[in-house]
């Protein structure tokens, strides 16, 4: 069984994610995820926008990026083969939080909850990014 933690704020997606994923663990705010992180993970799913708000900056404390730059700070050999999925619908902190990660040398893609991400090809990190960039062009204004 995949050891995943999902960071949302929102209960229709937490009941969403956990219909699909029952061993799942549902954090919701940056300390409980934070705190869980000591421990290894198969998958860690992290919004950006807590606390039911939309489109924060992501410099504040109380954000998905806040995660990000904690987990940043230092080596974390116990999260390497960790995969990452950030699943905010806040495409200016998805770009930020995949590089961030991306950089430091984690598994990480970009896929906005609801939505279905098209079939990978061989992919670089490099092409992680642009095709990040045209899913955010893509899928400005959509709402699920």
């Amino acid at each position: 069984m995949p050891r995943i933690l999902f960071l949302d704020d929102s209960h229709d997606r937490a009941a969403a994610f956990l219909s699909a994923h029952p061993n799942a663990v549902w954090v919701q705010t940056v300390e409980q995820c934070i705190g869980l992180l000591q421990q290894p993970w198969d998958e860690v799913h992290l919004d950006h926008d807590l606390g039911g708000e939309v489109l924060v900056d992501h410099e504040r404390d109380d954000c998905g990026m806040a995660v990000v730059r904690w987990l940043c700070e230092e080596s974390r050999p116990d999260l390497r083969d960790t995969r990452f999925i950030i699943h905010t619908h806040n495409p200016n902190a998805a770009c930020m939080m995949v590089l961030h990660l991306q950089v430091m040398g984690f598994q990480v893609q970009a896929s906005p909850f609801g939505v279905v991400p098209p079939p990978r090809r061989g992919a670089s990190p490099g092409s992680l990014v642009g095709r990040l960039l045209r899913w955010l062009g893509q899928h400005r204004g959509t709402v699920v």
